[in-house]
């Protein structure tokens, strides 16, 4: 991923000027032209490892450095909750209570969802997919896109992704190894116990357990799938808020994404639930951050480069070379 991030941001700042000559001459006479776009290419390297630069150490705009940041708020942020924040992380816990209750009965509307509806035996499988692999080539290829069509929004917001993915896929499996709740799939064979059983902190390394129970039985507890599909989609709906189409793109697409997983057997749903409130939460921290330490940008970066493509040959002397300006 961090591969094809690199890739994008380097054609963003080389592809200014590209001279590419057939044969080194000492002449010099004859290399003006080409010293003059070396000069340029030194300034774009200046550029691109400038102490601001997205893959600085040092800065607090870096990516790793903001990262680190990110996780920071998040563990310190139940201390800077206001009175609406708690209301509403109660009414959160008392929807995960009450679907605690009812998991059973909701697995047992979900399980047969396939066998009933073949346009759901075909598609779950697929649309699930998104909350996983998929989802994340889907981001890197939005980067990589959007670097190439010079889109700087795009590359900005396809970064933020990868960061609210990774936050909210640190504490889903953090969760998971403390809870060490079966999943649907596991019940059925296992413990068969309604809303399947809770073996607690470590059970997975339990080598009494975890010689007769596959990992299924222990980290069911919340959706990774769902954490990620809502992270991904929160950062792409608050970037284009404008755009009143993309929220509920985005929303929805994750929210299928939940839905897939009940059908697929693969979790309860409080485990989507809670899966689908850390990637949220996650998602909205990430871009909470990046506005603050990039004040001034109003979140509305241009979409479309207004310089125009053009690509030219230069001859001097006995020298061909090629210039490509996008």
């Amino acid at each position: 991923m961090w591969g094809i991030v690199s890739f994008c941001f380097n054609s963003m700042l080389y592809s200014d000027n590209l001279l590419i000559p057939d044969s080194v001459n000492t002449h010099p006479g004859i290399f003006s032209e080409t010293n003059q776009n070396k000069d340029i290419c030194q300034k774009s390297s200046a550029n691109f490892y400038r102490s601001d630069s997205i893959f600085s150490f040092r800065s607090s705009k870096g990516y790793f450095p903001s990262l680190a940041k990110d996780f920071e708020e998040q563990i310190t942020s139940p201390f800077r909750l206001g009175g609406k924040q708690w209301l509403m992380t109660g009414a959160a816990i008392g929807i995960t209570v009450v679907l605690f209750h009812f998991d059973g009965e909701i697995d047992e509307w979900a399980r047969v969802q396939k066998q009933e509806h073949n346009w759901v035996n075909k598609t779950s499988p697929l649309i699930t997919n998104f909350g996983g692999n998929w989802g994340v080539y889907s981001v890197i290829a939005t980067g990589a896109l959007s670097a190439v069509c010079k889109n700087e929004k795009g590359v900005q917001t396809s970064l933020l992704a990868t960061q609210a993915m990774i936050t909210s896929g640190v504490w889903v499996n953090i969760i998971k190894i403390l809870t060490g709740r079966e999943r649907p799939m596991a019940d059925y064979t296992f413990s068969k116990s309604e809303g399947g059983a809770w073996y607690g902190p470590f059970a997975a390394w339990d080598q009494d357990l975890a010689n007769r129970k596959p990992v299924s039985s222990f980290d069911a507890f919340p959706s990774g799938h769902t954490a990620t599909a809502f992270s991904i989609a929160t950062v792409f709906a608050t970037q284009y808020k404008d755009i009143k189409a993309i929220p509920v793109i985005c929303y929805s697409a994750a929210t299928l994404v939940g839905i897939s997983r009940l059908t697929e057997h693969e979790h309860w749903a409080s485990d989507v639930f809670v899966g689908g409130i850390i990637g949220y939460l996650c998602g909205k921290q990430v871009v909470n951050h990046y506005n603050k330490t990039h004040p001034g940008l109003d979140n509305s970066l241009p979409s479309k480069s207004k310089n125009k493509s053009e690509l030219t040959f230069i001859q001097d002397g006995n020298q061909i070379g090629l210039s490509l300006k996008w």
